[in-house]
């Protein structure tokens, strides 16, 4: 049976510590990753002891430390009890202007400080729909050429989310998926490969049942302690 990580992206929402502690009881949820808000990180803290969660950042700064006023340190995630930092999404990319230099960066201080990297990577629509999943291999495997530059495979994970897909309901094939995601594998060697983009209860267990995917980047759902932990139990039984 595969680890099928939960990494649960709380993203601008505020999610209340008690009411995960509530769905989760005295379970163990070691293969659950929770990265809420920046503020809400020491809150969490407390299902680590609990529950055997794991804890992780939604960004990182480029920057080790000094005059950076409202930049959160690698250090500073560490110190907090974050194990995982999620680096690159998309709408940092987007609302953030953040470039691969700069994510390059990010990683290499999240390894440094002994917090694994999840490095987010994914593609936007092509215009010719039969042409998608070439583009996809093509597009991603482009950015991770530079992303992991000077970079050990072996310390990150890659989570794999197509920009088209995130929040949108539509969730690609399978066969795209995992043709994306094998390629991931095969030309930069990483041993950890998630897939994101509208993964929720309706559709887990068939991204799930996808050989090369070891776990999923969790957007909206995450905000329903219910949902994750319903998810959780039926991949157990299902892997």
């Amino acid at each position: 049976m595969k680890n099928f990580l939960l990494v649960c992206n709380f993203k601008a929402n505020i999610v209340d510590k008690n009411l995960y502690q509530k769905a989760m009881g005295k379970a163990e949820y070691a293969n659950v990753i929770l990265c809420p808000n920046f503020c809400d990180i020491r809150i969490f803290s407390e299902l680590k002891t609990n529950n055997n969660v794991l804890l992780g950042g939604q960004d990182v700064s480029q920057f080790d430390g000094g005059s950076f006023t409202g930049e959160v340190t690698a250090k500073m995630l560490k110190n907090a009890g974050a194990d995982f930092c999620i680096v690159g999404h998309s709408e940092r990319k987007k609302n953030n202007f953040e470039t691969l230099y700069q994510i390059n960066n990010k990683i290499k201080n999240l390894i440094e400080y002994g917090v694994t990297p999840i490095v987010c990577v994914g593609e936007d629509r092509h215009r010719e729909k039969d042409k998608q999943t070439d583009f996809a291999i093509r597009f991603v495997l482009g950015e991770l050429n530079q992303i992991l530059d000077g970079i050990d495979i072996s310390q990150i994970i890659i989570a794999y989310e197509p920009i088209w897909a995130i929040g949108t309901g539509d969730v690609p094939t399978n066969e795209h998926i995992f043709a994306v995601a094998s390629a991931i594998k095969k030309y930069t060697g990483a041993e950890f490969v998630l897939y994101g983009g509208s993964f929720n209860q309706n559709n887990f267990e068939n991204i799930a049942k996808i050989s090369c995917i070891d776990g999923a980047l969790i957007g909206g759902a995450s905000l329903n302690p219910e949902v994750i932990c319903g998810i959780q139990k039926k991949i157990k039984e299902i892997l």
